[in-house]
């Protein structure tokens, strides 16, 4: 009896011993990684949001690496493109987690996103003035934007192929140019958030998506405001019908065309959705009184590639792109934890023969 008991006072030691070991093992995860592969992702559990290098229109110009830092906390991404400048070559991002999404549109009540960010070119000093004639001098075409995806379709709305866009450009180079630049009524249509105009664009991109952007009248290098009326006016117009599904909502870079190594920083950011009758909604409205009838789209064509992949719980697998891509992988278990797993068993089993002997 006192040999039983003193193995199992040794047994009960050693896995206290080995919890405590894996336990600090878990603390030790990296906090930063790197992702340069065509659709590298990281989620993080730290904040409500994942991160993707995003570069679907890689045609092999030039290159996009996104680096997560402090689990999400902040994030940028160095780039340069040298190939035709009227064409998408990535769209890095961070995008909210799905908790209330999808959503239809005439319920979104508030769209609330603050945050820093800055498009610097490398060899320039970092001021405005001579950042802006480095926009000129290598034909910077990139912006920083709000980016959208919904669709008629709940299911379709949240993945690849939702038919329609609606971005918010909060920062962009005059010589960037949204689609439908030419066609549309931007001194028509135009909301004021918090003191800065936006005017709306619309046309169609090359995969047949149909695509809304709202222009700011003014660069802004911060926020901190509810962008929920450019998205009402939409519907409320009748441009869109308000019983579409919004699936999808990230923050970014579009980069079309970087002649030199530019980089694209973001920080102290929140994104943050509110539906109507949420009771921590900071903007409450009153009750939609639109009609619900089924959502009517114009007519698209196939859905194109632009659309990023909905949100994973781990990165992608490096691939032959992506040379330091980050892997969220679950490693094989080493022999300490094989034994936290067996010993726990052998501490209960020794628990039942003692109180049986007893």
């Amino acid at each position: 009896m006192p040999d039983l008991l003193t193995g199992f006072i040794a047994l009960l030691a050693t896995w206290q011993l080995c919890f405590a070991r894996v336990v600090r093992a878990q603390d030790d995860t990296p906090n930063n990684v790197t992702l340069c592969g065509v659709s590298d992702f990281y989620n993080s559990t730290a904040v409500p949001y994942s991160f993707n290098n995003n570069k679907w229109g890689d045609d092999g110009t030039g290159f996009s690496c996104t680096n997560v830092l402090d689990q999400g906390e902040s994030f940028s991404v160095t780039f340069q493109w040298r190939g035709p400048a009227d064409t998408v070559k990535a769209f890095p991002y961070m995008k909210l987690h799905p908790e209330r999404l999808p959503v239809q549109l005439w319920n979104a009540s508030t769209l609330h996103f603050s945050g820093n960010w800055s498009m610097l070119v490398e060899g320039y000093d970092n001021g405005p003035e001579a950042q802006a004639i480095a926009y000129d001098n290598t034909a910077l075409k990139a912006n920083a934007a709000i980016d959208m995806f919904l669709s008629d379709d709940i299911t379709n709305s949240t993945g690849l192929g939702s038919p329609i866009e609606i971005m918010i450009w909060l920062w962009y180079p005059p010589t960037m140019l949204p689609l439908g630049h030419s066609e549309s009524t931007p001194q028509i249509d135009t909301v004021e958030v918090s003191g800065t105009n936006f005017s709306l664009y619309h046309g169609w991109n090359a995969q047949g998506q149909n695509v809304f952007s709202w222009l700011a009248h003014q660069n802004m290098t911060s926020a901190d405001d509810d962008f929920a009326p450019l998205l009402s006016y939409i519907w409320k117009k009748g441009l869109l019908s308000g019983a579409l599904y919004l699936g999808q909502i990230e923050f970014g870079a579009e980069v079309m065309h970087a002649g030199e190594t530019t980089t694209f920083e973001a920080n102290n950011y929140g994104l943050k959705l509110y539906r109507e009758g949420d009771k921590d909604d900071p903007n409450p409205k009153p009750t939609s009184t639109a009609s619900m009838s089924k959502p009517t789209i114009m007519p698209t064509g196939q859905a194109g590639s632009s659309t990023s992949s909905s949100a994973s719980t781990t990165s992608a697998a490096p691939n032959a792109s992506s040379s330091n891509a980050a892997s969220a992988s679950i490693p094989a278990l080493s022999l300490r934890q094989k034994l936290c797993i067996v010993i726990p068993l052998v501490v209960s089993f020794f628990s039942g023969t003692l109180m049986f002997m007893n």
